[in-house]
């Protein structure tokens, strides 16, 4: 494909995205709702071949960098510890919550705890990328807000150590496994040290500079050279931007809020573009195909964060308007989910159960492409039931 052709379709991208985002916030819908159903239109209409969002991964892998960046510069230290011991009751309670409903309900399903297990440990993400969307899109601000922000961006880290105690007891291999269990616990932990001290770095070059369009410039290369430097050495780019983020963020010297609205203008595109490839890479057919078990892990797995997260506050002694609340804000699930289930029937096939880890990853595909569209919703109703959502302001609190 010519470059011309990219350009033409980054452009349709960028503008249709917008102006029917646009739309959606006209009714109340989260704009990135509009995002995905427009990838998913313009995919199935030819506008974007699938030549083309291959050719345009760049951007996907460049905002989930961004995302993370902007995970992480909302995490402010002092507050975070001064309730780390709640945050983490809140943070295992739902986590578990999914874990342990949807594989129970898939253990009924198929009379195979190990099939029930894998669908469980997969239920436990969470999908950062939209619900931070809706957050900045709301500016919502508040403490529902912030416990938020701390769980999906500790979710995936705990989704991704189950995952593999799931998987080694699924094959029963468990020498061979320790060294699989290793390797991911291992980039995890290579991943924050190399944000942290990237994010070190960078907020001792920035103190030399004093105005604030520096600073911006600095932080977006910053992002840009974290996600390329993530690349490099095969690790999580939004792990790695996550901490690259809570360090520049914690710094004394480095006051990102000042041009956090500036910042904001400069990525939006980008989200844009990142959300409408998402919808293009959405499949219709998978959705007929394994629909029924779909509906189930989508119930499940609801009914296991709301159910976790607010039996979570509670023991965690938080007000009723984030127990209630709370559960319905990690709904959504994307990128980490699909990618764990991709891992499961990779390592089913290699163990003889091909069909098991097909049927496993079409069922995640497929309700992933349903929550990407209530997740947002979900949500964003969330954020105005607490009054957090100062865009549409809600005068009941509950």
């Amino acid at each position: 494909m010519v470059p011309c052709q990219i350009l033409f379709i980054v452009g349709v991208i960028i503008i249709l995205g917008f102006a029917s985002g646009k739309l959606f916030q006209r009714v109340k819908i989260p704009r990135v709702v509009a995002f995905v159903l427009i990838g998913l239109i313009l995919a199935n209409t030819g506008v974007i071949p699938s030549c083309a969002i291959e050719c345009l991964q760049p951007v996907v892998d460049l905002a989930l960098g961004f995302i993370g960046f902007t995970i992480g510069s909302q995490l402010e230290l002092k507050n975070l510890l001064k309730g780390s011991k709640r945050l983490f009751i809140i943070l295992t309670c739902e986590a578990m919550g999914a874990f342990v409903l949807v594989t129970l309900a898939f253990y009924l399903v198929f009379g195979e705890f190990y099939i029930g297990l894998i669908f469980g440990v997969l239920a436990s993400a969470t999908a950062p990328a939209a619900t931070i969307e809706v957050i900045k899109e709301c500016c919502a601000k508040g403490d529902l807000t912030q416990r938020i922000i701390f769980i999906i961006a500790l979710d995936d880290i705990l989704a991704i150590i189950l995952f593999d105690f799931v998987m080694s007891y699924a094959s029963s291999q468990f020498v061979w496994d320790l060294i699989i269990l290793l390797t991911p616990l291992l980039n995890i932990a290579v991943s924050l040290l190399l944000g942290g001290l990237l994010g070190y770095a960078l907020a001792r070059i920035e103190e030399s500079f004093r105005s604030e369009t520096e600073w911006l410039i600095l932080t977006v290369g910053s992002v840009i050279l974290a996600t390329g430097t993530a690349q490099i050495f095969g690790i999580s780019s939004i792990l790695t931007n996550i901490a690259l983020g809570v360090v520049m963020a914690n710094s004394h010297t480095i006051e990102i809020k000042t041009f956090e609205k500036r910042l904001d203008i400069i990525i939006l595109p980008l989200f844009i573009g990142f959300f409408v490839l998402i919808g293009a890479r959405l499949n219709l057919e998978i959705i007929l195909e394994v629909g029924a078990l779909a509906i189930i892990y989508i119930c499940a797995r609801a009914v296991g964060k709301i159910l976790g997260a607010y039996g979570g506050s509670r023991l965690a002694q938080e007000p009723p308007k984030i127990a209630n609340n709370l559960g319905l804000a990690l709904i959504s699930q994307a990128g980490v989910a699909l990618a764990l289930a991709y891992l499961a029937s990779t390592q089913l096939a290699m163990l003889g159960n091909a069909a098991v880890g097909i049927l496993i990853f079409d069922v995640i595909t497929a309700s992933v492409i349903i929550t990407d569209l209530i997740g947002p919703l979900a949500v964003k109703f969330s954020l105005k039931r607490v009054g957090e959502c100062p865009m549409e302001s809600s005068s009941s609190e509950q």
